[in-house]
């Protein structure tokens, strides 16, 4: 019978030391005769302690507490793949499941998968299987995510269970490889199949379309198509937004079409492509039943065919006017331009690809979200393109762009230099919470674009709700405190922790704003309030602060009540103060506000007067040539930046040369910066120059992605959830390019760059591939370089598109029931059903292991032996009389009479004694007279004890002695017991002789 014991030890052979409990044994027999056998006992059972919790120490003890109940964690699957009724029936059955427990000590985790993994419930006793919460994006499903989060959060003093709900089809990442971590924790995963079946699915699996083309070249699309059961429908095409007949024979602008179920059909379509850049095309089916097709979403497909042809430019341009005169002469240069509005970079990556140059004239950052300010940045640093930003009163950090992706390509810091004298903007952003999703979280991005908006020299300060009845009523604080931007890292993180709380009213939260706006010197004083309106409104008197000290208040209304006084409020607010309001219904163009509204601290960058530029530099570059420029009427002040940028037009001022044009190369492109503009207001003798032309000919050109050579083909495919990427090199004599350098990048739909390998397989042939786990467009640039000399060299850009119309959810039209199978296979777990009967009993705790939490104690018992051994050294070389001790203890811990009660105790027992003696008769006066004097004395001595005086020394000798001493004469009367007693007292104190020598 093997016996489990809790605790272990890794260094069993130390406890031999055991054995030396033998010859102290022998030693404490021997020392009995020296001393009594009490105190042997007690010395020899410390040595015997000692010796056996240093042995133990030595041993390496290892304490094992054993856990006890049963954690089950539920990981429920929430993607679309699965059917709504079957998500609503599956919470159903899991909460009657968890509700029929009968060990109420047992516990319940639940974690919610899609594309992430989420936790709806920490391990508890109570927790139960919820249908709200948010669940996050369900356009994906990451199963392993799932099991990963459980192991997270799994108890160790309980045994342990997963119990995964799911249809198993996953798309991101590998569940099995997960539950390997499972397995050897020993830990069994059950899995419920959710089991369903789309008998009637139409899906468009894709379109094949060549990756890159020639300009005026035919192509040939190839739409493929797979459906359930046999169907009909029509198939409409567009390419880049314009419809595309593709039956000119039939009526409308579509191809009907009959599927057969089975394997898919492809359904050829050829075009002629006349025009460069890239060409997306957007194909879609409509069934002529609704009832033959249950999912709408994988109804569509996109392919994207890149065209080259001559450069083209793309001019961004809100009016058009700020950009008039150099549209004029890049097209009298025979440089194809293009003029279009910010909104058209919302085309993502593949949109800006197809030029070879972007220039954004005066335009504001606000005018750009988040993903289109990634994408510009993209451009150039990944995609090779060139971008030229032009000056103006929007542009530069005027304009917000400072702490964008793109000022990072710029050649020239945004923020001004931190040496020069100029006016400071202050800032104060108000926050109060809005009843919106994820409130607190836009309230921290908002603030932090706000604060990226502004210069280092700016001043900032945040306020937020900071609790009821603060100092003086004011219930409002300071989250940052105004104070210098600097770099900005101390506001970003206030920003980060902030909590942005329920505010009563705006009175005291305003108050704090005005007192940090009003301390600090600055020349635009600037206050942003974003709230959802219900708080009360500021006094009139607190409004006539701010006009008074001129500072304007903006006010953003989000998730209001639509309440009609809320609304006019916060625009009352707005207009006294001379600021603006918004009344915003998208939380995803806050930054853009706040941002918008920064800028108004960052007037103090503009630099208006008449300013003559000096050439300071001729090396080669985009101005080779050009010695002198024309004046100037105003730019926007930037910083030079360290590193590889060059500054070849300066203004002199008395704190430096500030950049008027710089550029440099940048990651796989190039930027140029001029920080004037190009109109009648700063830059009017730039437009009337003569060299104007050729000026910005050459700076365009030299910004602007070489065209690729036709002897490099670039083919991309998609293999399941991989796109292959394959490179066709040949040289200008039609010889393989073998061992070319290639510096790859894939720009994926989030506009997050990834390199991408490409290995040489043959003879000028190059092939890379990468997972498409998310819908959108891929795009895949190339950068390549072959060739010795600069004569031979090739060198050039490609690029390429894969496209993924929709996510992998909707592609399955049924449960994948062999995936939890196996999953429950490898972990030892059960395969169920949701009508299985073994779910009423998902609590099952047999066949588990019960956990076991190791701790190693040895330390503990070295502390206690070393502490022993000094009992053992202290009980072997003292020596104590029991008595003594006795004595002491009762001394310590009784409680001493009262001493009058004491006193009367003593008299009484005095008294008794003396009323029942009997004197001798006298044979002689002597021998009388010393039988009395002893016996007055012994008892004198008994009441000095009783009374607990000190003894006299004479009292102290022995009867005999005490007899022959002089004793006071005793009083006459006998009977006069009060007098003795007194007497006594008297003599025990030392008093005696005083009293008695009185006449």
């Amino acid at each position: 019978m093997v016996v489990d014991l809790p605790i272990q030890f890794e260094r069993p052979g130390w406890l031999l030391l055991l054995l030396l409990i033998i010859p102290c044994f022998l030693m404490a027999r021997r020392s009995i005769a020296g001393s009594s056998r009490a105190k042997a006992t007690v010395t020899f059972a410390l040595r015997v302690i000692v010796i056996l919790l240093l042995a133990t120490a030595l041993a390496q003890p290892i304490w094992e507490k054993r856990g006890e109940g049963l954690t089950v964690g539920v990981i429920l699957d929430r993607s679309q793949s699965i059917p709504l009724p079957l998500k609503a029936s599956s919470v159903t059955f899991l909460q009657k499941a968890i509700a029929a427990k009968e060990n109420r000590e047992d516990r319940v985790a639940v974690v919610t998968i899609a594309r992430d993994a989420n936790i709806q419930a920490m391990p508890d006793n109570y927790s139960t299987v919820g249908g709200g919460g948010d669940e996050g994006d369900l356009t994906a499903t990451n199963l392993a995510a799932g099991v990963r989060m459980y192991l997270a959060i799994a108890p160790d003093d309980t045994a342990n269970r997963m119990v995964l709900v799911s249809d198993g089809n996953e798309t991101i990442d590998s569940v099995l490889a997960a539950a390997e971590i499972a397995k050897a924790n020993n830990i069994p995963i059950d899995t419920i199949l959710l089991e369903y079946e789309h008998k009637n699915e139409v899906i468009f699996e894709r379109i094949i379309a060549p990756a890159r083309a020639r300009q005026g070249q035919s192509i040939n699309l190839k739409l493929v198509l797979r459906t359930q059961s046999d169907t009909a429908g029509t198939i409409h095409l567009r390419m880049n937004d314009h419809p595309i007949d593709l039956d000119p024979a039939a009526e409308g602008e579509g191809m009907y079409v009959e599927l057969k179920a089975g394997p898919a059909q492809v359904f050829p379509v050829t075009l002629s492509l006349d025009k460069p850049g890239p060409h997306q095309f957007h194909a879609t089916f409509e069934p002529a039943n609704v009832n033959d097709d249950e999912i709408e979403r994988n109804n569509s497909a996109v392919a994207v065919t890149f065209v080259g042809g001559q450069g083209k430019v793309l001019v961004v341009d809100e009016s058009g006017l700020e950009s008039e005169y150099l549209v004029r002469a890049l097209q009298q240069s025979d440089i194809t331009v293009e003029v279009a509005p910010p909104e058209a970079l919302s085309g993502g990556a593949v949109f800006v690809a197809g030029y070879d140059a972007i220039v954004l004239a005066n335009v504001p950052r606000h005018s750009f979200d988040d993903d289109q300010d990634k994408v510009l940045h993209a451009y150039v640093h990944d995609l090779g393109g060139g971008l030229i930003m032009l000056g103006g009163d929007q542009s530069f950090g005027a304009g917000g762009w400072i702490g964008s992706e793109t000022a990072k390509a710029l050649p020239v810091k945004l923020d001004p230099p931190q040496t020069r004298q100029m006016m400071r903007g202050a800032l104060a952003l108000v926050m109060h919470s809005c009843e919106m999703p994820q409130g607190n979280f836009w309230g921290q991005k908002v603030a932090i674009s706000a604060i990226e908006a502004l210069s280092s020299l700016d001043y900032v300060g945040i306020v937020v709700f900071g609790g009821w009845g603060g100092p003086g009523g004011v219930n409002a604080s300071w989250a940052h405190q105004m104070s210098i931007a600097g770099d900005k890292s101390a506001a970003i993180a206030a920003a980060k922790k902030m909590t942005v709380g329920d505010m009563p009213d705006f009175e005291s939260s305003m108050q704090v704003a005005y007192d940090g706006l009003i301390a600090v010197r600055a020349g635009q004083r600037h206050s942003i309030i974003i709230s959802d309106g219900d708080p009360s409104p500021p006094s009139n008197a607190m409004l006539q602060k701010y006009i008074d000290a001129k500072i304007t208040v903006t006010t953003v209304m989000v998730a209001g009540h639509g309440s009609p006084m809320d609304n006019a409020s916060m625009r009352a607010t707005a207009e006294t103060t001379g600021g603006r309001f918004y009344n915003i219904t998208n939380p995803k163009n806050l930054p853009q506000i706040f941002i918008k509204e920064a800028q108004i601290v960052s007037r103090s960058l503009i630099q208006e007067d008449h300013f003559q530029p000096r050439v300071a530099s001729r090396l080669p570059g985009p101005i080779e040539g050009f010695t002198a420029v024309p004046a100037i009427d105003g730019y926007v002040l930037t910083a030079p930046r360290e590193g590889l940028a060059q500054i070849p037009i300066v203004n002199d001022t008395s704190e430096g040369a500030d950049p008027i044009y710089a550029f440099w190369n940048y990651g796989l492109g190039k930027s140029v910066a001029f920080t004037s503009d190009l109109t009648g207001k700063w830059g009017s003798a730039w437009a009337s120059w003569e060299q104007f032309r050729a000026f910005w000919e050459q700076s365009i050109r030299w910004a602007m992605r070489p065209s690729s050579p036709i002897n490099l083909n670039l083919v991309t495919r998609q293999e399941g959830d991989r796109a292959i990427v394959e490179l066709e090199a040949l040289g200008a004599d039609a010889s393989f390019l073998n061992f070319m350098q290639t510096n790859a990048v894939i720009l994926g739909p989030d506009n997050s760059a990834e390199p991408l390998s490409l290995q040489q397989t043959g003879p000028g042939r190059y092939r890379g591939e990468f997972r498409t786990a998310d819908a959108g467009a891929y795009l895949v640039n190339v950068n390549y370089a072959a060739g010795g000399s600069a004569e031979t060299a090739v060198k050039g850009n490609l690029q390429a598109a894969v496209t993924v119309p929709y996510a992998a959810e909707f592609k399955a039209v049924k449960h994948n029931a062999a995936i939890l199978k196996e999953l429950s296979d490898r972990t030892k777990g059960r395969f169920l059903t949701e009508h299985d009967p073994a779910l009423v009993n998902l609590f099952e705790p047999e066949s588990l292991e019960v956990p076991k939490s190791p701790k190693e104690i040895w330390d503990l018992m070295a502390i206690l032996a070393a502490a022993l051994f000094v009992f053992d050294v202290a009980a072997r070389r003292l020596s104590v009389d029991p008595k003594l001790m006795a004595a002491l203890a009762g001394r310590a811990v009784g409680k001493r009479a009262d001493a009058s009660t004491e006193t009367v105790a003593a008299w009484k027992r005095t008294k008794s004694q003396v009323a029942h003696r009997k004197l001798p008769e006298k044979k002689s006066g002597a021998a009388t007279e010393r039988s009395v004097k002893f016996e007055a004395s012994h008892e004198d001595a008994k009441l000095a004890i009783d009374v607990g005086a000190e003894i006299p020394q004479d009292m102290r000798a022995t009867p005999e002695k005490a007899a022959v001493k002089r004793q006071p004469e005793q009083p006459k009367d006998e009977g006069d017991y009060t007098s003795r007693l007194l007497a006594a007292k008297r003599r025990a104190r030392g008093e005696g002789d005083q009293k008695d020598d009185k006449p």
